[in-house]
């Protein structure tokens, strides 16, 4: 699947170099028996924690970290200049448990498996204190939560 987009990726910028509108490069159509897309999971996570745990919602400590996509023009060394880091988790419930300053939540697809980046971000974070955790599935995720703010 990465492979999918990367190559998609490297047409768009490929489109660039060469002077064409990036728009018409097309997307590779995606086939529905493979199952949810990450984002798709991510969503679904994000519309039960809103459901079950509403104030935690309101309060903003459950939060995606957008740190995914290419960048074009200057806005890649911009980002850089204020701080994007390779391999940064998708999302962060900042509340501190069972000893840990912070969760942090990475979204994959089955089948999927973290980056080189994201394995070396997993562990200068978890040597600061915080917890990490790989979430394939909406069943993974609430099982994570509900574990991690049970007191």
């Amino acid at each position: 699947m990465a492979t999918r987009k990367d190559s998609y990726n490297m047409r768009v910028l490929q489109a660039i170099r060469e002077g064409r509108d990036p728009k018409t490069v097309k997307r590779p159509k995606r086939d529905p028996s493979e199952g949810p897309t990450e984002s798709q999971i991510q969503q679904s996570c994000i519309k039960w924690f809103q459901m079950q745990h509403r104030a935690l919602w309101e309060d903003g400590v459950l939060f995606h970290i957008a740190n995914e996509g290419i960048r074009l023009g200057g806005q890649g060394g911009r980002i850089k200049r204020e701080g994007i880091v390779k391999g940064v988790a998708d999302l962060c419930l900042a509340i501190p448990r069972h000893g840990y300053g912070a969760l942090y939540i990475e979204m994959k697809r089955p089948g999927c498996y973290q980056q080189p980046e994201q394995k070396t971000w997993q562990k200068n974070i978890e040597r600061h204190g915080n917890k990490y955790v790989v979430c394939k599935s909406l069943d993974e995720f609430m099982v994570t939560i509900n574990r991690y703010l049970a007191q």
